[in-house]
């Protein structure tokens, strides 16, 4: 599940990238990119940590996502062109990056540094990509209408009037993912990739001395700035300090965690970002482990088990027989697989069963 990270000029998003997935991609004054920047980032995780001790395995693996570093054609003054929008097809989430610091060495595009104005731009040239593709849709769908028989064209008129009614929601200011769409609407924006649609979270990019601010105050400032349609219940936003936190993330864990002692930094807030991504996401963690591994895997909340196997590997959902489940709590207090099996904590679960997060899996299939 990848999430496409986007701002505008001089925002710092390739710093962001940088911090998140611990690489070295160098920054361009006004996003010298040209392609997209792909990166893993993997945070700690205690529960590995135990599960891979208890287990005493050769190798430790944590749970992975992967992150676009999006190019920009910052010449023609927006962020998403239609190339761009074509590469963003296969995201799952979109990280938007704003710049909430000051700095003399690289201007602001727009002259003044304003988080919330360049938020709204952003969320407007989301808005605008989808406006544009649904015209794209309906002139298709306009196109071909003497092709169709008469039956066909009647759903290629209702699905038109659906897509210019959704158009006008946009226009309006409504995102996509904000909309209650009836079966007909649905029906008729199935297939096509809607930016608005995805979920969204927001980095403001601040300096060193807003390190420690509220982002409850950030999150208030933005819904009364957008509105509740764009900054919904579900929208993180999250401060970090993308330049200190690059820093820090180029530096073996001791050393950086007595740098932030040092600054008096409670959190590491890559990891808060990405924490922040995994729930926009949906995202939860379980976990499998011999004596050769230990490792944690990303699933979609709510997945089946032939579906969680299916994350390790794909005939392992084909071929699906039982799992051995036990949760992660009762496996701290048992200590071992044995124990849990001898106390009855160690459960055999069938195709219906959905996983939970922190559960600890061993899976029984056959091809």
């Amino acid at each position: 599940m990848s999430t496409a990270i986007i701002g505008l000029a001089a925002a710092g998003k390739t710093t962001v990238f940088n911090a998140l997935t611990r690489g070295s991609v160098d920054k361009g004054l006004y996003g010298a990119a040209k392609s997209v920047n792909i990166g893993i980032g993997a945070k700690p995780d205690a529960r590995l940590d135990f599960i891979h001790h208890a287990f005493k395995s050769r190798r430790k693996v944590r749970a992975e996502m992967t992150f676009w570093d999006m190019p920009v054609d910052y010449s023609s003054g927006t962020v998403l062109s239609r190339e761009t929008v074509n590469s963003l097809q296969k995201a799952k989430a979109l990280l938007l990056v704003v710049r909430k610091f000051e700095d003399p060495s690289t201007p602001h595009p727009d002259g003044s540094v304003d988080w919330l104005r360049d938020l709204e731009k952003l969320a407007f040239e989301i808005l605008f990509a989808d406006i544009e593709l649904l015209d794209r849709r309906v002139e298709r769908v306009e196109s071909g209408m003497k092709a169709l028989k008469s039956s066909e064209r009647v759903q290629a008129v209702a699905n038109i009037e659906a897509l210019k009614e959704i158009q006008t929601l946009l226009e309006d200011g409504s995102p996509l993912r904000s909309m209650s769409l009836d079966e007909s609407a649905a029906r008729a924006i199935s297939g096509s990739f809607a930016l608005s649609g995805l979920p969204f979270v927001v980095a403001v990019n601040v300096g060193e001395d807003d390190i420690g601010i509220d982002p409850d105050e950030l999150r208030s400032q933005a819904v009364v700035s957008l509105g509740s349609n764009v900054i919904d219940d579900q929208t993180k936003i999250v401060p970090i300090c993308g330049s200190l936190e690059e820093e820090l993330r180029s530096m073996d864990d001791a050393e950086a965690n007595e740098l932030r002692f040092e600054l008096g930094i409670a959190n590491d807030n890559s990891e808060t970002l990405m924490d922040a991504c995994l729930r926009c996401l949906n995202t939860q963690t379980f976990y499998t482990a011999s004596d050769r591994e230990a490792r944690a895997w990303h699933f979609r909340a709510g997945s089946s088990a032939p579906e969680a196997a299916g994350v390790v590997h794909s005939d392992m959902e084909r071929g699906f027989i039982r799992a051995e489940v036990v949760a992660y709590d009762d496996f701290t207090r048992c200590g071992s697989m044995m124990e849990a099996r001898k106390q009855g904590v160690l459960r055999q679960e069938g195709k219906n069963y959905t996983f939970v997060d922190g559960d600890l899996a061993n899976f029984l299939f056959s091809v």
